[in-house]
């Protein structure tokens, strides 16, 4: 598959400009099945099977570095359902779910350094 890169993108160069002639289409090449605009900066990323989020499972955990969130991508019949965010207020580098179900994010702040932070039900 083609997917065009860099001559068609959604995508925005650091500075705010369109990434090469600002093409999100030719006949030449295939349209992505699912892409963000704007970018969350999809680091690491997860299957989620476990009991701590049962409306989780069987999604995809990605980590959104400009996003600062947990993106959680729902799928159904191998396509895009939706998604959802879990605000973590930094960048999240990288995510692994948990031998207990819970989720398990690397964040990292400018000056703050990195850290682990833990998802879980609060308890009631």
């Amino acid at each position: 598959m083609n997917y065009g890169w860099p001559e068609v993108t959604y995508g925005l160069d650091y500075g705010g400009a369109p990434i090469g002639k600002g093409v999100t289409a030719s006949a030449k090449t295939q349209q992505p099945i699912y892409y963000w605009d704007p970018v969350v900066a999809p680091s690491g990323m997860a299957y989620y099977q476990g009991k701590e989020f049962p409306e989780w499972d069987g999604a995809f955990l990605i980590g959104g570095l400009v996003a600062q969130s947990v993106v959680v991508v729902h799928l159904e019949d191998d396509r895009v359902a939706f998604e959802e965010r879990v605000p973590l207020g930094a960048r999240v580098r990288d995510v692994k779910v948990g031998p207990d179900g819970a989720v398990y994010a690397v964040t990292e702040m400018r000056g703050a350094g990195s850290q682990i932070v833990r998802l879980s039900r609060a308890e009631s």
